[in-house]
């Protein structure tokens, strides 16, 4: 072999473990801001914006985990023989070993991803943080399913569930979320935004958004909220508190007159726990903050006093009933 070929053999391996190197580290920082503090996303933020291939390599690793983890319940690790097998996911934290066995799978799996969009969904009272640049981001609260587009990340789709978005804002490129028929067109904002059952619930913390239907377009500043079906142009405008704006982050949930069939739906989607409401008090207003302590169904059965009602466990899950004593 001669010195020139020892030489591009030589660039070449130089070449592969720096992607190697750089692949790694985006794998630690995906693991790192999932549940990361201000600062960790303000370090993160500097680590793309240092060079494009830092983006470029975080990408990779966020479409592999979208790509793989539909797969992982068939998965059986071999050490993984007893019944207390631990959650799929926690292959994230196997370590340096498992960080280089993911790049060698990004070597293979990147033509497979033909479709530019596709989906994350989370799990009853799961959450999920999306990165789609270094200062746009999209928290998905428990029970939601999302669909982002590879090819544009100024786009996103809610197909039911909730989620808070902290947007970069781009004039010559807005971002856009879709709720059915609906349109809503950052200004440079935080905003939540809720689909279920039809109903299109949104709130906004900072900024300014932009609601269109197919007839109107609403504009929306801090402080200011609205909620419709998505399939129609009627929407009711109300206010919201800019701080309580995606709350539920932090366990908070502010209501001003909204139905006891809403608050069940967002307690359901943060406690990962099925709620359900009798008909005789649906409709009845619930003015309040409720503050919740973590997940599961321990923390249903202590919001019986706040919201005035009757708890009763069932093998659907929980339902709200009138209380016993006659109140309504």
């Amino acid at each position: 072999m001669s010195g020139s070929a020892v030489s591009e053999d030589k660039k070449g391996g130089q070449g592969r473990e720096m992607n190697n190197s750089l692949h790694r580290r985006a794998i630690e920082w995906h693991v790192r801001v999932r549940d990361g503090d201000d600062a960790t996303w303000a370090a993160f933020a500097q680590w793309l914006e240092e060079d494009a291939r830092h983006r470029e390599a975080y990408d990779a690793i966020e479409q592999t985990d979208l790509a793989l983890e539909p797969l992982l319940p068939q998965v059986v690790f071999p050490e993984e023989t007893q019944a207390d097998a631990r959650p799929a996911r926690r292959w994230w934290v196997a370590g340096s070993a498992l960080a280089a066995s993911l790049v060698a799978v990004l070597l293979f799996l990147p033509p497979l991803l033909r479709s530019s969009r596709y989906e994350v969904s989370t799990a009853p009272g799961q959450r999920r943080t999306i990165v789609l640049d270094a200062t746009t981001q999209v928290v998905l609260n428990g029970t939601t399913r999302m669909i982002f587009d590879r090819e544009n990340p100024r786009f996103a789709a809610l197909t039911s569930g909730e989620a808070l978005f902290r947007v970069r804002h781009d004039t010559a490129k807005p971002f856009t979320v879709e709720v059915g028929s609906v349109r809503i067109k950052d200004v440079g904002t935080v905003f939540n935004v809720v689909s279920d059952s039809g109903q299109v619930r949104v709130a906004v913390g900072e900024g300014e958004i932009l609601y269109s239907t197919q007839s109107k377009e609403i504009p929306l500043a801090a402080g200011q909220a609205l909620w419709g079906a998505s399939d129609s142009a009627t929407v009711h405008l109300s206010t919201a508190t800019p701080a309580s704006v995606g709350g539920w982050q932090r366990g908070l949930l502010v209501y001003s007159g909204e139905p006891l069939s809403q608050v069940a739906a967002d307690l359901g989607r943060s406690l990962g726990v099925p709620i359900t409401v009798s008909s005789a008090i649906e409709a009845r207003p619930f003015s309040g903050a409720i503050v919740l302590e973590g997940a599961g169904p321990q923390q249903v059965a202590r919001l019986r006093l706040a919201l005035h009602v009757d708890l009763e466990i069932g093998p659907a899950g929980w339902t709200m009933k009138p209380l016993k004593d006659g109140g309504s």
